[in-house]
Parts: C-alpha cells; sequence; structure tokens
C-alpha cells in the first residue's frame, strides 16, 4: 500500500467493477449482493450501470454526502472531507463501517473504515487494490493509445530516470543522460515508453 500511495495513484471505478465481476464470479452463492460504500458520486453511477442488467443485487445508501471527485477552484482537492462536516456525515462514515463489517469480502483501498471493518470481523476476507500500476497494464501497454516512436533523445537536463516500471515508485534502475539517443520497444503505458533491453526498462517520455 505504501508503495500505491508513492506513486499517488488512485485505483478507478473500472478497476472495483472489474474485481467486484471476479468475486461474484467465484462465488458460489446464488444471490449475490454488493455492498458499495462511497463519497464519489461519479463510482454509483457505474455500479449501477455495471450490474444493472445482471443477477447481482447493488446496494448503496441513499441521502449519503458525495462528490465528484477532481478538484476545486482553490486548488484543493474536491473531496467529502474537504469540506465542512456535519455529525450527520460522522453518522454515515459509522453505518457505512458497520455494513461492510457484516460482508464475506471487502474490496478496498487503506482507509480508517476498512481498518474498522477488518478489525469488527476477523473472518472479513479483503482485497486491497494496493498495486502500484492497475490490473492489465501490460496488455495496455502492447497496444498504447499513444503512438511509441522507435527512438526518442533525451533533452531534459541533466537526465531522466530509467525505472523497472512505468510509475515513480517502481525500481529505479539508472538514468539516461542528456543528448542520448535511446530506443524503443513500441510498447508504451500513461507516459512511459518501454526501451529496448534484456530485461524491462521505463522512461517518461512527454510529446
Amino acid at each position: 500500500m505504501v508503495a500505491c500511495q508513492l506513486s499517488q495513484r488512485a485505483p478507478s471505478n473500472v478497476e472495483y467493477i472489474s474485481r467486484a465481476r471476479k468475486l461474484c464470479a467465484a462465488s458460489g452463492k446464488k444471490q449475490k449482493i454488493i455492498f458499495l460504500a462511497t463519497d464519489d458520486s461519479q463510482a454509483v453511477i457505474d455500479f449501477e450501470m455495471a450490474f444493472a442488467n445482471s443477477s447481482v443485487k447493488l446496494c448503496c445508501r441513499d441521502g449519503v454526502k458525495r462528490s465528484v471527485g477532481g478538484v476545486r477552484e482553490d486548488g484543493v482537492d474536491n473531496e467529502v472531507h474537504r469540506n465542512p462536516c456535519a455529525e450527520a456525515d460522522a453518522e454515515d462514515a459509522l453505518v457505512d463501517a458497520l455494513c461492510l463489517a457484516k460482508c464475506e469480502e471487502l474490496i478496498c483501498v487503506d482507509s480508517n473504515l476498512s481498518i474498522f471493518a477488518a478489525l469488527k470481523n476477523p473472518r472479513l476476507r479483503l482485497h486491497a487494490l494496493s498495486s502500484i500500476l492497475p490490473e492489465g497494464w501490460e496488455e495496455d501497454a502492447a497496444q498504447p493509445e499513444e503512438p511509441v516512436h522507435e527512438s526518442y533523445e533525451v533533452v531534459f537536463a541533466p537526465m531522466v530516470f530509467v525505472r523497472k516500471g512505468p510509475s515513480t515508485a517502481t525500481e529505479l534502475l539508472g538514468a539516461r543522460k542528456m543528448g542520448e539517443t535511446v530506443h524503443c520497444t513500441g510498447r508504451g503505458f500513461d507516459g512511459w515508453v518501454e526501451l529496448q533491453s534484456g530485461a524491462p526498462r521505463y522512461i517518461h517520455c512527454e510529446g
């Protein structure tokens, strides 16, 4: 989880939904219920759309304060806990935590609610989305959205770092100095390109 926090990567709603689908598919129970505890209004929409025509029952409490995410005009993250809080907000968090503790599986990131639920129910199976990179990133890297050129010249002074994966939280393997030319495999992910070498090595590329 520490590496995930260092990368400043927040798992997307798509990742949560994908993991939920896998758990539902692996479950032997006829009635599958997902309890969604979130302060992200878009997550509610995405989950409702994802499970609208399925046998899975989606439960999500109404009347809970949620935000649309992003950044406010003052430059602060637009999250619920950044806004003035009331006693009702604390009550919402407690009710959600108690409901999560009644579940059999919990898809989560590092949060006080998930810790509380785990302590409240020692049998709760946790599925932490704590990887540095999202699931399926290697497949996406094979077909990058942005074109990856055969070679690049390093124009950033004094150097650019070379890392084991396409994230600043992955292992640092070296650097390429300004003026050097690097050759690439054609694979790329989220602004990073893979270098031609005996082992995976990535540099961040702009433009």
